[in-house]
């Protein structure tokens, strides 16, 4: 046979079984039979769509659908974040914000909150209501005066251990201990710890943090010892009276002189004339009084005219001065001078105190000091304070309120 016939007939044969269908399958007349691309699934149409298309149109439906699920997104982190940022505005960033600043060293309105915390419970162990009042004011100065006597004791020789700390905080507690071996003994020790253990649950602080604040009003207190030793024991002094009148008129004046003058003893003159009160306790009688106790009056007290006279003289009644805090008028009298005389003890406390405010006030000078001191972080401070109150302040019940029965005739 030769290779046409062969050819020839090999292509008759395919012919056949083309036109022939394969044997249990019908024969579908007018279906177009789908393309077969090399690495591709045989079935590759659903739904008159191939498999690339469908991709195609899944891409378009996501690109079309993503500014929405953008849009939903935001909205959702919007939300979430109205809560997330109230609580940081109220809880977070507050006790985080600067309330003081002395030198490199910053406190925080927390800071502030847990140094009014601890005089509070300091307060409550007493069994005295905690005044908020002025606390914030009065927490600041005192935050900066402790630390401005912290950062100036090597300065001034001034050291605080940490035994001396632990004794001032045994003392705070109620401990005392008389002798070296009851401190060292057990039970003591025990004691001690249980109350601190207790003390630190009431506070809410850390014992670093309250530790810290006594350290330094330690070294607060010992500068006040160095600037007492700069202060005389012995100045001169003026002995005082003071006669009380509920006005101030002239003639009540001219009657007090016209008495003094006559030579009559000044606390006779003041039981005849004072309506204070207490008059017939005290007879007047005010004490010996150094320059400085009194700085509205120092002047007067102590001033001298152009010719070396006293603008006060001895036995003279000053000009009325109206006391707004009772409400009534009175006159100051010199019974005697003294250019020498020991300064007693209630006085030279009055002194250092006064000296410490002068020396506190010079040395601000060559520090880098920072306040703030406004109405947000009062009310935040004082809301604070009053939510860790153990006993509550007091509060003024106008008449006839309540449930107490009224008094009838």
């Amino acid at each position: 046979m030769s290779t046409e016939d062969t050819t020839d007939s090999t292509e008759d044969r395919n012919q056949e079984n083309a036109e022939t269908p394969e044997q249990g399958q019908p024969s579908e007349v007018g279906t177009p039979i789908p393309d077969y691309q090399a690495g591709q699934r045989s079935i590759t149409v659903r739904g008159a769509k191939t498999r690339r298309q469908m991709v195609a149109d899944k891409r378009t439906f996501q690109v079309k659908t993503r500014p929405f699920i953008i849009v939903a997104l935001v909205v959702l982190i919007g939300l979430l974040a109205i809560p997330v940022y109230a609580y940081f505005q109220n809880y977070v960033f507050p006790p985080r914000e600067l309330a003081l600043r002395v030198e490199d060293t910053e406190y925080s309105r927390g800071d502030v909150v847990n140094f009014i915390r601890f005089n509070q419970r300091m307060s409550e162990n007493l069994g005295v209501p905690f005044e908020i009042g002025n606390s914030l004011f009065d927490a600041l100065q005192t935050l900066q005066e402790n630390e401005l006597a912290f950062q100036l004791a090597p300065r001034n020789g001034i050291t605080v251990s940490a035994e001396e700390v632990d004794e001032r905080l045994d003392s705070i507690l109620g401990f005392v201990a008389v002798t070296v071996a009851e401190r060292e003994s057990k039970e003591y020790k025990d004691n001690v710890e249980e109350a601190r253990r207790q003390f630190i649950h009431r506070i809410g602080i850390d014992e670093e943090v309250f530790r810290d604040f006594i350290r330094k009003s330690m070294f607060k207190e010992r500068l006040r010892t160095v600037v007492a030793d700069t202060i005389p024991r012995v100045q001169a002094q003026v002995h005082l009276y003071e006669i009380v009148k509920l006005n101030g008129d002239f003639e009540g004046r001219l009657a007090i002189e016209r008495d003094l003058a006559a030579g009559t003893p000044i606390d006779t003159v003041a039981l005849n004339h004072s309506e204070d009160p207490n008059v017939r306790r005290d007879f007047g009688d005010r004490g010996w009084a150094p320059f400085g106790i009194s700085p509205e009056f120092d002047a007067l007290m102590f001033g001298l005219d152009g010719d070396g006279n006293r603008l006060l003289p001895v036995r003279t009644p000053s000009t009325p001065r109206f006391d707004e805090e009772n409400n009534w008028w009175s006159y100051l009298v010199v019974a005697e001078v003294q250019d020498a005389r020991e300064v007693d003890e209630e006085n030279f406390e009055a002194l250092t105190t006064r000296g410490m405010t002068i020396f506190f006030n010079e040395e601000r000078k060559a520090f880098d000091l920072h306040m703030v001191l406004d109405s947000a972080i009062f009310d935040w401070v004082n809301a604070q304070v009053r939510l860790s109150a153990l006993i509550p302040t007091p509060t003024p019940v106008p008449f006839g309120a309540g449930n107490l029965p009224s008094v009838g005739p």
